[in-house]
């Protein structure tokens, strides 16, 4: 019996060793940016307007967008704006904001507390000022996911490059 169940347990290793994960896929906007994604996201529509970017895992509950602005106004005036659009949410709270750089780019990273329709929802909201332009990323969860689900948002914001 004990021979029995050894062997079963180094067939069942041998078996969870060969498993394979799918690299990340770069996406690519219009010569403008990129950005990797996991191969546990996939692309979808209408998550948010205008973003050029839109992935998802409606099982995890995770999100990411990403879109583009001309240069028409300062930073701090995107900045403003940006987080404007979600500012009258209830329970709107920013958690943390920092100053970063992401690939040598100066931003700004927000993490937010808010409900939706009766859900906590946890996000981050990073402003980039490109050479090119000024970039929003938007990347959200549930709030009981807001510790997994916000690393892996944090690694995926963290790949944007202003080609």
């Amino acid at each position: 019996m004990k021979k029995l169940l050894f062997m079963l347990c180094i067939t069942l290793g041998m078996v969870s060793c060969n498993q394979k994960v799918a690299p990340p896929q770069t996406v690519s906007v219009n010569d403008q940016f990129s950005m990797e994604m996991p191969a546990t996201l996939a692309a979808m529509t209408d998550l948010y307007p205008d973003a050029a970017i839109q992935y998802g895992n409606t099982f995890k509950q995770v999100y990411i967008v990403a879109k583009e602005s001309p240069k028409t106004e300062d930073f701090a005036t995107f900045t403003q704006k940006a987080l404007a659009t979600y500012a009258n949410r209830p329970d709107y709270e920013i958690v943390k904001e920092d100053e970063v750089r992401i690939n040598g780019l100066p931003g700004k990273i927000y993490k937010l507390a808010m409900s939706q329709e009766g859900n906590f929802m946890f996000m981050i909201q990073t402003m980039i000022e490109g050479k090119k332009g000024n970039y929003e990323l938007i990347g959200w969860t549930i709030g009981q996911n807001q510790t997994y689900q916000g690393d892996e948002l944090m690694n995926i914001i963290s790949t944007f490059k202003e080609l």
